[in-house]
Parts: C-alpha cells; sequence; structure tokens
C-alpha cells in the first residue's frame, strides 16, 4: 500500500461534506428544499428515501451538477457552493454515478488513466497500483474494452475509477442496481475495506436496504427533499415501520 492510501484513526477526522440550507431543483421546481446535513471524516453514511424525494439531486449538487439556488456547500473548511465540477474533484470528491457511466469504447486500462488525468495527480502511476491490488479483476480483464466487461465488472471499474482520483469522499448513487448477489456482496466489502484502511468518507444512495446497511454506520432518511431523520443503519433494517414511512418497503 502507498503513502497515498494511507490513513489516521477516524476519530482524528474533522467534519468532511457540509451541506447547510440547500434548496435546488431544476427549471423553476424546487427538489431540495433547506436540507442540511453533516458528514464527518472517515464516515460511511446512507442516504435512504423513496424514489423522487431527492437523493441523486442532492449527490448532484455535491459534485457540482447542479448549483444550488440558495445554502451552502463546505469541503472541509472550504466553500465549494460555486466551484465547478472538475475543481471539486480535484479537490477530493468522487463520484460514481448511477449506471456507471465508463467509458465503453476505452480499455479497462485506459478507463483508470483518463481519470488521474483529468485530476492531474503526478503520482498516478502508484495510485493505479493501488487500484489494481484491490481490484485484481481490473488487472485480469486491463487490455478489454470497459464496454465487454459484466455489468458487476463495470461497476467496479466505475469504483477504480473514482479511487484513482485520490478522494476525499466518494459518492455512490445506486452502486448495486442490476449486478448480480455475488458481485454485489464484493462491492460492499471494497466499500467498507476502503473506507477503513484508506480513511475515504463514504456516502451511499440506495435502493437495496440490506445492501446499505451492510456498508453504512450512519442512515439519513429523506422526504419530500429534506433530512427528515438520522439514525444508525443497523435501526433502519430493524424497524418496519419506518420502512413503511420512509421507504414504502
Amino acid at each position: 500500500m502507498s503513502e497515498f492510501w494511507t490513513r489516521t484513526s477516524v476519530g482524528e477526522f474533522p467534519p468532511m461534506l457540509q451541506v447547510e440550507n440547500v434548496t435546488a431543483g431544476y427549471g423553476a421546481g424546487a427538489v431540495l428544499t433547506d436540507l442540511t446535513l453533516t458528514v464527518n471524516g472517515g464516515d460511511r453514511v446512507a442516504i435512504l428515501g423513496r424514489n423522487g424525494v431527492g437523493k441523486t439531486t442532492l449527490l448532484r449538487c455535491m459534485i457540482g451538477e447542479i448549483s444550488p439556488r440558495t445554502g451552502v456547500i463546505k469541503l472541509g473548511d472550504r466553500d465549494i457552493t460555486r466551484e465547478p465540477a472538475h475543481r471539486r474533484a480535484r479537490m477530493g470528491i468522487a463520484y460514481v454515478p448511477q449506471g456507471r457511466d465508463i467509458f465503453p469504447g476505452l480499455s479497462v486500462m485506459d478507463n483508470l488513466k483518463v481519470a488521474a488525468y483529468g485530476v492531474r495527480h503526478k503520482a498516478w502511476a502508484d495510485v493505479l497500483t493501488d487500484v489494481l491490488d484491490e481490484f485484481p479483476i481490473l488487472r485480469q480483464k486491463a487490455k478489454l474494452a470497459g464496454g465487454g466487461l459484466s455489468g458487476g465488472q463495470q461497476q467496479i471499474l466505475a469504483l477504480g475509477r473514482a479511487l484513482m482520483t485520490q478522494p476525499k469522499v466518494l459518492l455512490l448513487d445506486e452502486p448495486s442496481e442490476g449486478i448480480q448477489p455475488s458481485i454485489v456482496d464484493q462491492i460492499a466489502d471494497h466499500v467498507r475495506r476502503i473506507n477503513e484502511l484508506r480513511g475515504i468518507t463514504v456516502v451511499l444512495v440506495e435502493q437495496n436496504l440490506e445492501f446499505a446497511t451492510n456498508i453504512a454506520e450512519h442512515a439519513y432518511l429523506m422526504d419530500k427533499g429534506q433530512i427528515v431523520r438520522e439514525l444508525p443503519a443497523k435501526d433502519v433494517l430493524t424497524d418496519r415501520d419506518l420502512q413503511h414511512e420512509y421507504l414504502g418497503v
């Protein structure tokens, strides 16, 4: 493991990502309304809720694809509310979108290299070695086109591509979608290990409740564009009334 993946104890990490009183949406409509949440450094959190409550919109605000109408977004103690997406990536926010969005015509290796080039890290070769060590399947498939991989392998490639940017915060949008259960379990193991060994803060949006609570330590429940509850993730898995009220399960 190179120096780029070395972590200190979780207790040393201050708040990493803060969303303060954010209102945002598309066109004239507001999807998020005065939303506030704080994710501490080194945490693994899940953002849960029914379809349409604003979970993906929240992630898109965090990465800079959508500009809030009001409110503030901070990375550490830095206000990034008006920073463009490419600047946020260089500051340490990585995003694995729903549907993965890999480059299907590029090789696995080139998919990884493009990510490093985009954030201009000089030590990308060391990080590439670490990523390939973490995901041996990517080394095995290095010369194949990304579009030729299975859905699960493409998700692993998308995760490895995000790690090539040496992020402080990893945002995952529905990473279990359309993937066979055995690969879903592998991805959960990888995400936990990335967090525990490398100190990368993880924010997960996910419909698969068992998968989400297998990864996350804390959960935020969303409803109608706001955070309405914060609680230990394991409590969501065992509370059927809460699942029915906020998740429609």
